[in-house]
């Protein structure tokens, strides 16, 4: 059963999309200046992320690991716990079939904090049922089976490992550091074209 949107959801979308299409043009400003909260909640979906590293002692919550905006710090350093290369993260969504992103902003900082313009493609692994649009909109799509409004999940599987063959840090100083936004929308299914301003869904 598809839930009309209110005026607040209204303004809460146009906000994200605002947002959302200065980060192509200043990606720096979108992570330090950003105070959105990591969740978008449109209509009755509730949608979010289950962030953590993956570390011999087991599961870390990454939450141990953020900044004063809530964004996660990753480590460079394999010793550490928030090596970037232990990053895993979780998906969820409940209320109804939708149409499902994952927008996944970097920032690269050095020592002293500073914001180095740096556009490297994080050489993270998906789960199978995630198509990867980073390159056009730093989005990821769930792009299960059926998106005709019967499909749904509850908890599936985003970043499920790291290729430390393709990711290069040598030209990187001491005390480098990658901080990361991860943001979940969640959309009725015949209402992306108007709220994601696309015509057609990634890999169609």
């Amino acid at each position: 059963m598809l839930h009309k949107l209110n005026k607040r959801a209204v303004v809460i979308i146009v906000a994200v999309v605002a947002v959302v299409a200065v980060v192509g043009s200043s990606l720096a400003w979108f992570v330090t200046r950003s105070t959105l909260a990591q969740q978008v909640t449109l209509s009755s979906f509730d949608a979010g992320a289950d962030v953590y590293f993956l570390c011999d002692s087991g599961k870390v919550d990454a939450e141990n690991f953020t900044d004063e905006n809530g964004l996660y710090i990753l480590s460079l350093n394999k010793a550490d716990d928030n090596y970037i290369g232990k990053l895993r993260v979780g998906v969820t969504l409940d209320g109804g079939a939708a149409c499902v992103r994952v927008t996944m902003n970097h920032e690269w900082t050095d020592a002293d904090g500073e914001v180095l313009h740096r556009d490297v493609s994080v050489p993270y692994k998906f789960g199978e049922l995630w198509y990867d649009n980073r390159d056009v909109d730093y989005s990821v799509y769930y792009a299960g089976k059926d998106m005709s409004g019967r499909a749904t999940f509850t908890k599936t599987d985003l970043i499920t490992g790291f290729s430390e063959a393709d990711f290069d840090t040598t030209d990187l100083e001491d005390g480098t550091q990658l901080k990361m936004l991860v943001q979940v929308d969640a959309v009725q299914v015949n209402r992306y074209p108007q709220l994601w301003n696309i015509e057609k869904l990634p890999w169609k």
